[in-house]
């Protein structure tokens, strides 16, 4: 991407009195040897109370660090160059330690990106809701606890309460966080990446909540994201950052209406788009035809998953097809049983009961059961089916190189002979688009989508039928996330992968897929091809999940949708067929 030269440095006028957050001129660099490398160049905003300002810009722009100085942190190594950054009246890097402490979490409070990391492992979450009210001396009885874990619509809240960080899932852990922040009332609030792991609905309803408490207690936001409908539909003004420098900064319709340099003209052009999609959208119907028409790659028939036999299954009886060639997307929200589905079919936990089968077909292959966990799949079985992961950080061993991640699956699996797996491993790096060179490096060594990329490199060195991607986009930034998607498309075309692609962002699924299966409490309630889901007719629960998507230029944030269900499934079962594959669960007003 190029750079509107005629628009750069400092961009806004001197902080107004009497602002709750002013940064004026920052410079921040980090020790590299015995140099000094710049990653903030003199940034300047302010943010008055009741206000949200919102920073965006790709991974290494620099806004993650800017962010951060409101609480006086810095990374390892960094250091304010020149420049101030005020809270209230405060210069927060001149703050004695006790005034440092009653900053952070009091008059500042901070909501990271990865809540799983945030909370303490061996703390039930009603304690560490309590820990985060009385550390500010505000008093915490068991029901103030009980309503702050409520506001952020968490289910059950007398039993989250008693759960333990794991038992949560990641939408879950990201709540828990947002309530703890909120919980002590600060007077600024910096939400760095909050709603990366959220589905749509519990975002809109989230992003509402933390919207209507800073206007009524007048608290002043900072929100750094790379989704640009959460950052427009909650910031009063937006920055947008490259390379440690402000490009622009605009009230909000301005800048999305009239964006001034050409890289925040990029990035908009880059975000894929849902409400301007309907009846047409999603990618080309591939060549052999109607993907109804296709080879069943994948059956599953009647699937039932449960972790606790006591309990309501994960997944509740779930029939559905993967064709050859097709991508089928599962879209629903943290606890739907997505992820759950797609684990099992990658061998990671086994089925209840039901039957999974991928068949060979075409392919040579003799096919078997997915029902079974990977231990119990033949070598051939297991190769079929590659799963890529959402966190490119975590499914990379930091110890071992590149080439060694790569290597791995072509050892195992035999696709080569010895004598040329560097070779391989080589051609591999540059059909993903890397260089070969990057064999040698260590993940830390990568960006995040370039981690994407070798984990994309690694599930394809087995040769497979079936690709299942997990959320592999979610904490990417907008143009990282459409290389990635446009790579994932034309390896599917060159290879003739089927991909199974989970999901809650539904502008990209309806840039990818074929085919889009919703899901809810473990159940399918809709399925068809994805222009005909996008026009409807459609089940509430997806109608919800439409009504709730926030697009770039949405000034304001969809409706808080009804914390009760207002559905159930018409106890005679049965689907209505509205026409061309696209069916939806019966169902009744509850």
């Amino acid at each position: 991407m190029s750079i509107d030269a005629s628009v750069s440095g400092p961009v806004q006028a001197p902080a107004p009195a009497g602002a709750a957050v002013s940064v004026e001129n920052l410079s921040i660099s980090y020790a590299a040897g015995n140099a000094l490398v710049p990653v903030v160049r003199d940034v300047s905003f302010s943010i008055a109370a009741g206000h949200t300002f919102g920073l965006v810009g790709e991974s290494g722009s620099g806004k993650s660090t800017v962010a951060r100085t409101l609480l006086a942190q810095l990374r390892a190594g960094s250091k304010v160059i020149g420049g101030t950054v005020r809270v209230g009246a405060q210069e927060v890097f001149a703050l004695a330690p006790a005034e440092l402490r009653a900053l952070r979490g009091g008059t500042v409070a901070l909501v990271a990106q990865n809540a799983g990391q945030a909370l303490t492992p061996s703390m039930r979450i009603g304690s560490q809701v309590h820990e985060a009210l009385t550390s500010h001396g505000m008093t915490a009885s068991r029901s103030q606890v009980l309503l702050a874990l409520d506001q952020v619509r968490l289910p059950n809240v007398k039993d989250m309460a008693r759960r333990y960080p794991h038992e949560l899932s990641g939408g879950q852990q990201q709540r828990v966080s947002i309530a703890m922040a909120i919980a002590a009332r600060p007077d600024v609030l910096v939400l760095d990446e909050p709603t990366t792991a959220l589905d749509v609905v519990t975002q809109a309803a989230v992003l509402r909540l933390i919207k209507d408490l800073c206007h009524e207690l007048q608290t002043a936001t900072l929100i750094v994201s790379h989704d640009l409908g959460v950052v427009s539909g909650m910031a009063d003004d937006v920055a947008v950052m490259r390379n440690g420098r402000i490009l622009e900064n605009q009230p909000t319709a301005a800048l999305f209406g009239s964006p001034q340099a050409e890289y925040t003209r990029e990035l908009l052009r880059d975000v894929p788009k849902l409400k301007t999609r309907g009846a047409g959208a999603g990618r080309p119907v591939p060549e052999s035809g109607d993907p109804s028409l296709n080879e069943v790659l994948v059956d599953c028939k009647d699937v039932t998953i449960s972790y606790n036999p006591s309990g309501p299954p994960a997944v509740d009886s779930v029939n559905l097809q993967i064709h050859r060639g097709e991508t089928l997307a599962v879209v629903g929200e943290s606890g739907s049983g997505k992820s759950t589905l797609a684990w099992t079919l990658a061998g990671l936990r086994g089925a209840t009961s039901g039957s999974l089968r991928v068949e060979g077909g075409g392919s040579g292959r003799t096919g078997g059961d997915l029902g079974e966990p990977v231990s119990n799949r033949s070598l051939e079985l297991r190769r079929m089916v590659q799963l890529i992961f959402q966190n490119a950080d975590t499914s990379l061993n930091p110890r071992r190189t590149v080439a060694a991640a790569i290597k791995r699956p072509l050892r195992l699996f035999g696709t080569v002979p010895r004598s040329r797996e560097k070779a391989r491993v080589e051609e591999l790096l540059t059909e993903v688009g890397l260089p070969a060179s990057f064999g040698k490096r260590l993940p830390s060594q990568l960006s995040g989508g370039q981690r994407q990329r070798v984990g994309i490199a690694r599930a394809l060195a087995a040769g497979p039928d079936l690709i299942i991607a997990d959320e592999i986009t979610t904490a990417l930034d907008v143009s990282v996330q459409a290389d990635i998607l446009e790579l994932l498309s034309g390896l599917q075309r060159t290879h003739g992968l089927s991909t199974l692609f989970i999901s809650h962002d539904l502008a990209v699924v309806a840039d990818v897929a074929d085919r889009v299966v919703v899901m809810k409490n473990g159940r399918m309630v809709e399925v068809g091809p994805v222009e005909a889901v996008l026009a409807g007719p459609n089940h509430p629960y997806s109608a919800s999940l439409l009504a709730s998507v926030i697009e770039p230029g949405d000034l304001d944030l969809p409706s808080a949708p009804s914390e009760e269900q207002t559905w159930k499934d018409d106890p005679e079962g049965g689907w209505e067929e509205p026409g061309n594959g696209h069916l939806i669960r019966k169902w009744k007003d509850a």
